[in-house]
């Protein structure tokens, strides 16, 4: 095999190996974008919660949760050469149904549901 040769072999080797490596990527952010999976209502009973209900309304249709987890963060916006800073209270609260139902984590930020994910069975 001259030097031609060879090098055309190891491009086609190359090749397939990046589109390998992309496959493989690909499935990989799959698995773990199935992991975070972001519900946009939950049922509480016979009562739904919805993105963008008060902290107040979820307390009074579900309960309590399991487990709650309280931090804050600060927000930066530019607006040309001035920046904004913005205080955000965010809560993390758990309800745990039980293990014939999925883990809810309801995230709120100033009181207000932002975001819905459903974790694994509960226990």
């Amino acid at each position: 095999m001259d030097g031609l040769e060879r090098m055309v072999k190891d491009m086609k080797i190359f090749r397939i190996s990046c589109v390998l490596s992309v496959i493989l990527l690909i499935a990989a952010a799959s698995d773990i974008m199935a992991l975070d999976i972001t519900a946009s209502n939950f049922r509480c009973g016979s009562r739904i919660i919805t993105i963008g209900d008060y902290k107040y309304d979820v307390l009074s249709k579900c309960g309590e949760p399991s487990h709650v987890e309280v931090w804050q963060k600060v927000n930066t916006f530019g607006l040309g050469r001035l920046f904004v800073e913005e205080q955000v209270m965010v809560e993390i609260c758990e309800y745990n149904l039980g293990p014939t139902s999925f883990i809810r984590y309801l995230r709120f930020e100033n009181g207000r549901l932002r975001r819905i994910i459903e974790g694994d069975y509960g226990y």
